[in-house]
């Protein structure tokens, strides 16, 4: 049998954890951010109707399937794991992009789950391409690893549609346009249209 005093103490640590609890109810968790990041993607795959494969398909130009869906490349495991790779062009040349190669891009990326433009580093809004060292350990870098090995697949000249999940994303990147900022603890899910322009 509990005595009273412990029984009074335990209604009011009950009491209290509830009301700690129901405070922290609304904040969400890494897990949550996953899961709603999941379904985000997938409902994007679905309205923009995209065929996702599990290898890379070998042909040059704009991957389609037999219907004329886009074929994106989803990579299984590895350091890009949850990129989704549409090549439209793959580009000329021989040079494959390599680890502390300089990497002149011009871009444009939304925000996944609203559609809204976050980055816009077009001829329009920057008359020079943004530049960045490749460096397949950039975890918290501008650029981030899912950005970068969508620029590896490509050649001078090529083009891609990517979705970024935020694991693999930018950590902090200064917009051309409205100058704001993300970064990786905002859980920010992108989209990126990636035109290669020169490498060194």
């Amino acid at each position: 049998m509990i005595p009273n005093r412990f029984k009074t103490g335990l209604v009011t640590l009950s009491a209290a954890l509830a009301i700690t609890l129901s405070s922290c109810g609304d904040a969400m968790t890494y897990s949550d951010y996953q899961e709603k990041e999941e379904d985000a993607i997938e409902g994007f795959i679905k309205s923009k109707n995209i065929s996702v494969a599990g290898s890379m398909p070998e042909t040059d130009g704009e991957w389609l399937n037999g219907d004329g869906k886009e074929i994106y490349y989803l990579y299984p495991s590895g350091k890009a794991k949850g990129l989704y790779y549409h090549q439209i062009k793959l580009g000329e040349g021989d040079l494959v992009p390599q680890d502390n190669w300089i990497a002149y891009v011009r871009y444009v990326g939304y925000s996944l789950e609203n559609g809204n433009m976050i980055y816009n580093c077009t001829a329009q809004y920057a008359p020079d391409p943004q530049c960045f060292r490749l460096n397949s350990k950039a975890y918290e870098a501008t650029f981030g690893i899912g950005f970068q090995q969508a620029v590896k697949n490509m050649r001078v000249g090529g083009k891609c549609r990517a979705i970024i999940p935020f694991d693999i994303g930018n950590s902090n990147n200064v917009t051309i346009k409205g100058n704001s900022t993300s970064d990786a603890g905002d859980y920010r899910t992108m989209y990126y249209e990636i035109e290669l322009v020169g490498l060194e």
